[in-house]
């Protein structure tokens, strides 16, 4: 027999889901719950946060779930979901939650290599690395929040601009709008830690020249 179609297991789920059968949401809580984590993570940048995020997100489904009427994917649907308890967390958090890491996907918008596979060359050199990938988060942190959760599902998500555009509500246009945008305001406000970085790269070349 050929497999089922993953979204039709999904709605028979959800219409079984509405029609009160908590077994049924429970298999659609275990089969997103880690993607809703990592989305929550991008945005809380800490573990325990982004279990609450996430936990507070399929709460909202379950309460919501007799208003999904089947016109988009229960994927995505839920994707909207998890953004708008991400987004509405972030405009009540008084100051960014302290980075620990930075995903390599998002070092690329430094215009420079992932700060996680750079070599160390000194304690100079591992101290410039750490300074730029906080900035980095920082800056990320400060995008405004319909331009951050576009750039966040498209480069860290890897999704594409109709399945955010149908996340986001928005058209496509508006999606490739918000992530130029994103783009050329991290490259901005990165500026200046990138060139002290090439800086300091230029004086250790010097060094091992002497």
């Amino acid at each position: 027999m050929p497999e089922r179609d993953p979204r039709e297991i999904d709605l028979e789920k959800v219409r079984a889901s509405q029609a009160g059968d908590r077994e049924a949401f429970d298999y659609l809580i275990d089969k997103y719950k880690d993607v809703v984590y990592a989305v929550a993570y991008r945005f809380a940048r800490d573990p325990d946060l982004a279990m609450d995020l996430a936990q507070d997100t399929f709460i909202r489904a379950y309460k919501g779930i007799k208003s999904f009427k089947g016109r988009s994917s229960f994927s995505t649907w839920l994707y909207r979901i998890a953004m708008n308890t991400c987004i509405d967390f972030t405009r009540k958090r008084s100051r960014s939650v302290a980075s620990q890491a930075v995903p390599e996907e998002v070092a690329e918008y430094a215009d420079s290599e992932p700060v996680s596979k750079k070599p160390s060359r000194g304690p100079s050199k591992q101290v410039l690395s750490k300074e730029l990938g906080e900035q980095i988060q920082q800056a990320i942190e400060a995008l405004p929040e319909y331009h951050k959760s576009v750039f966040v599902l498209y480069e860290i998500e890897g999704m594409s601009y109709k399945e955010i555009a149908d996340v986001v509500g928005c058209s496509i246009g508006t999606v490739m709008s918000r992530l130029h945008y994103a783009r050329k305001k991290l490259r901005t406000m990165l500026e200046p830690y990138i060139e002290g970085g090439r800086r300091v790269e230029a004086g250790d070349g010097e060094n091992r020249k002497t």
